[in-house]
Parts: C-alpha cells; sequence; structure tokens
C-alpha cells in the first residue's frame, strides 16, 4: 500500500495529491454523466458504432468527355486534395453555398454562436471562395495531369451491393460542368 502512485503523491504534497484526485473524480463524473471535457477526453470519436450503409457515393472526373481515372493517375496527396475538396464542394452546394462548418456550430452553440462567428468567417469558406472552386480545380488538374482540359465535368455517382454482392450503379447526378476553352 506504502508504494502506490497515490500514495507517494499524498507523502510529496497533500496539494497536488487532491488536485489529482479531483481531476481524476470529475472526469469520471462527467464521463458517466454524458460529458466530454477537455480536448483530451473526447471518447465519442472513438466509440460511435459505425452502421452499415446500403449506397456509396463516388466521385466521377470527366475530362475532356473522357472518365478520368483519378485512381491511376494521381499521387495519393493529390487525390485526396481533389475528391476531399470535391465533397466539401457538394456539402456546401447542398446547404445553401454555405460552409458546413458554420452551420454545424450555430446548431451546436445557439445563441452562443455570436461569440465566435467572426473568427469562423475568417477560417471557413464564404461565397467567393465557394464560386472560384470551379475554376480553380480544373487549373489544378491542369498542372497535377499536365494535359489541356477543355471540359470539365464532375459527378456523384451513387452505388449499391445487392444481396449477391454484385455493385451497381444507382445513379448520377451532376455537381457542374465547365466548358472553358
Amino acid at each position: 500500500m506504502q508504494n502506490t502512485y497515490f500514495h507517494r503523491l499524498y507523502q510529496h504534497s497533500k496539494t497536488l495529491f487532491w488536485s489529482v484526485v479531483i481531476f481524476c473524480g470529475m472526469t469520471l463524473l462527467l464521463t458517466f454523466a454524458g460529458h466530454q471535457i477537455t480536448p483530451f477526453f473526447l471518447w465519442g470519436m472513438f466509440s460511435e458504432k459505425e452502421h452499415i450503409r446500403k449506397t456509396h457515393e463516388v466521385i466521377e472526373i470527366r475530362l475532356n468527355g473522357e472518365t478520368f481515372n483519378y485512381t491511376q493517375e494521381l499521387i495519393d496527396a493529390n487525390r485526396h486534395l481533389v475528391t476531399g475538396s470535391i465533397f466539401y464542394y457538394d456539402k456546401m452546394k447542398k446547404n445553401e453555398d454555405t460552409d458546413p462548418t458554420r452551420t454545424f456550430f450555430q446548431e451546436k452553440l445557439g445563441n452562443n454562436y455570436t461569440k465566435i462567428k467572426p473568427t469562423l468567417e475568417r477560417i471557413t469558406n464564404d461565397k467567393a471562395q465557394y464560386e472560384a472552386f470551379q475554376a480553380w480545380l480544373m487549373r489544378y488538374l491542369e498542372r497535377s495531369t499536365q494535359h489541356e482540359i477543355k471540359t470539365l465535368d464532375v459527378n456523384m455517382q451513387t452505388w449499391a451491393y445487392e444481396e449477391s454482392g454484385q455493385l451497381n450503379l444507382i445513379n448520377t447526378k451532376p455537381i457542374f460542368t465547365i466548358n472553358d476553352k
């Protein structure tokens, strides 16, 4: 009993001992109450149940009328930048051209949103950046592929597995088209 951490801490500093005990106790109490405290104890990000999805969305990019196989043609970093930004652009499009991060904080914070609104407006996308995305993507793909692009079509495909395991295309929704040159 005398070699335990808490016993040695108590002998070293009673103030530090009680600080650690109160911190541990409050952490346990708040965790069991369902509250997540401090950036170090966000258990929910690791414990959410992953549900099996019936459909999967896949980005289709067509350059000059031909399907662009970005999984083969782009290095990982470029591919993730392209697909991630297209998914985010589509989320903004569905959110009335408003950055989903702003909407998330508005819903989460309610009336307290006004306190962080100026900061969020500086660090999130606005309408001008949203509108500039298409031209940026076209330039980025031209540089990445080292080919001139006259037309760019970006579509969201929805795929689903049948019970037999066959993968089927359910639908294709256009995100945007550029006929620039």
